[in-house]
Parts: C-alpha cells; sequence; structure tokens
C-alpha cells in the first residue's frame, strides 16, 4: 500500500539537510532583479497534520489546496505525515518541495515551499521538537488537523497548539469528537464546516437584516434545523449562528432559553445533501424558513411577518477549498 509521505511532490533528503537546502534554495539571482527572493516573503507557518486513516487521494488534495492558499497568503507549509510501514533505520524521513507560479500578469509571481516529514506514531513525543526546528520562529503558526485521533492530540499534540494561533479541522470528517477535547483555548479552535457556510450566512443574513430585531423575536417559539447525513456538521455549525444572532435580538441574552432549538435528521428519500431551518411563531400566519440543496446550489428563503411577506430564491457557489481555508483561519 501507497504511503502518503511517498505520494506528495517533493525531493526526498535526510531530514537534517532540509533546512539546510531551504536556507540556500533561493540563492539564485541578486534580490531586485527579479530573483525568486522577492516573491517569498513568508506571513505564517501552516502545519498540515494528516491522521493514519488519510488516504492517498485525500493527501494529494489537501496538499494541493495548501499551495493553493500559499500562493495567496504565503506561508511555510510543513506536512506531517505518519507511517505504520518502517521507512528504515530513521525515525523521520524528510521532503522538500518548492515552486514558483506566475500568476495572470507575468510580474504575479509567489513561490511556494512545503517541508515533508514522514514519522511513525512511536515517534509522536519527539515530532514537537523536531517541527520547531523547521518552523519560521518568528511568524504566526497554524494548525490544521486531518483525520488525527481526538485521543491522539489530547495524549501527544496538546503542546502544539499552545503556541498556535488557530487550529483548524473540518467537522463533516471528524464528527464531534474534536468538540469534547480539552483545548487550551476554545477560541482559536475553527471549523471548517463553519466557514463553508459563508455565502449561506450572507444570504441568510441579509435577507434578516430587513427586519426589525424585536419583530424577529416577538412571539418566537422554536426553531427547527433538520438535515440528510451529509450535512450534520453545517447545520450544527448554521444553528449555532442563529443562536448567537438571536441573542443580541432580545432585551437579556439569557432570554434566548425560551426559544427551543430543535435539531433533526430528515429520513426521507432524496438528496444526501439538502437542508431545512423553519422558525416558529405564536402567531400560526408567522413564520421564516429556508431551504437549501449543496448539490443543486440552489434554495429559497421566506418569511411572513408584520412588515410583509417575502421570498429570496438562493443560487450559492461553493466556497474553493483554499477558500474556506482562509475564512477559518483569519475570518470566523
Amino acid at each position: 500500500m501507497e504511503r502518503i509521505f511517498d505520494s506528495l511532490p517533493g525531493v526526498s533528503m535526510p531530514v537534517e539537510k532540509v533546512s539546510e537546502t531551504l536556507t540556500h534554495m533561493w540563492d539564485a539571482g541578486m534580490p531586485g532583479n527579479g530573483a525568486s527572493t522577492d516573491f517569498r516573503a513568508s506571513q505564517m507557518n501552516l502545519i498540515l497534520h494528516l491522521g493514519l486513516s488519510t488516504t492517498v487521494h485525500e493527501a494529494e488534495e489537501l496538499f494541493q489546496t495548501a499551495i493553493e492558499f500559499a500562493q495567496k497568503y504565503p506561508c511555510r507549509i510543513v506536512v506531517l505525515c505518519p507511517s505504520e510501514v518502517p521507512a528504515g533505520e530513521y525515525a523521520f524521513e524528510g521532503k522538500l518541495f518548492s515552486q514558483c507560479y506566475i500568476g495572470k500578469h507575468l510580474r504575479d509571481v509567489c513561490c511556494c515551499e512545503a517541508l515533508i516529514l514522514g514519522y511513525s506514531p512511536d515517534e509522536s513525543d519527539y515530532l514537537e521538537n523536531q517541527v520547531s526546528i523547521w518552523l519560521e520562529s518568528d511568524l504566526p503558526t497554524y494548525h490544521w488537523f486531518h483525520r488525527v485521533p481526538a485521543d491522539r492530540i489530547s495524549q501527544h499534540y496538546l503542546g502544539f497548539i499552545e503556541r498556535c494561533r488557530r487550529v483548524i479541522f473540518d467537522g463533516e470528517i471528524e464528527g464531534d469528537a474534536y468538540d469534547a477535547i480539552d483545548w487550551p483555548d476554545s477560541r482559536r479552535i475553527k471549523d471548517l464546516a463553519y466557514a463553508r457556510t459563508l455565502p449561506l450566512r450572507q444570504h441568510m443574513g441579509q435577507f434578516i437584516s430587513r427586519f426589525p430585531p424585536r419583530e424577529l423575536i416577538e412571539g418566537l417559539q422554536s426553531l427547527r434545523f433538520q438535515y440528510h447525513k451529509g450535512m450534520r456538521r453545517t447545520v450544527l455549525q448554521m444553528l449555532k449562528w442563529h443562536r448567537n444572532a438571536l441573542e443580541k435580538c432580545f432585551p437579556r441574552p439569557a432570554d434566548i432559553d425560551s426559544v427551543v432549538f430543535a435539531f433533526e435528521q430528515l429520513v426521507e428519500e432524496g438528496s444526501s445533501s439538502c437542508m431545512r431551518i423553519e422558525w416558529s411563531y405564536a402567531n400560526p400566519q408567522h413564520f421564516l424558513s429556508c431551504r437549501y440543496d449543496v448539490s443543486l446550489r440552489s434554495g429559497l428563503i421566506q418569511a411572513g411577518l408584520p412588515s410583509g411577506q417575502f421570498s429570496h430564491p438562493l443560487h450559492i457557489e461553493p466556497l474553493p477549498p483554499q477558500q474556506s481555508l482562509s475564512e477559518a483561519m483569519f475570518f470566523c
């Protein structure tokens, strides 16, 4: 079986040679004369931490997402690739990837670098020391987990987190497991499932903002969030967003507890990427609803409130993976 370390691009070399090679990699030419040193001013470190259950296809896609992200936000990428297959006499293996990209205009040049570390899970206790050598110490660090079990994070990797500006994961893949981790600072933990809801949050926010806050909460009894299986974590994030926003509409935040928030899976046949949100009021003539199907990229928001009846059709293009990553890292 092919290891994810072997599937990723780059030049293999002893781990101790990676930093030395990187130091001289951009030496060609003189700054100011179009040398690649003019185009590699890193802004941050990005650690892409893969778990053992990551497939080769996933690893290649995630690596490409990180590279595309780095073309807009220059950074040093460090990819951690565990493997249960012995790599020989060495506990760690190294790879160095570098490439310059030319944008739409010939002067738009970006040089990316990725340091790839293969290691055995048995060496997890030494991993932090090795990674710290590769990071640019004066820049902020962001840590992106993918299929790393929650118990391994709690046991081995919380030391990483203390120095990270943000920690990223994908709740649609990890489920609720990461919610149970005793993170050093939960405010720095960001879910890509929430980041991907940005276009839908923008549409709903613009639609709802036409109503006075008092009108939205007067007689409000419940909000029901329904999802098909493939949308569970995304809809859960929409529930949290609604609750946080509605708290600000009440005279006291605690008054939100009078509203019932229901969260349930749709059992009917059909698209596995459909979601529904229904607001219910004491007055049966009042309502607000949103239905959206990610696979069709379409939906509908409707409302009947004292201000009148309104509807807003939805057509939403999904965020590219690199844009979801930047949303989770900087803006959520």
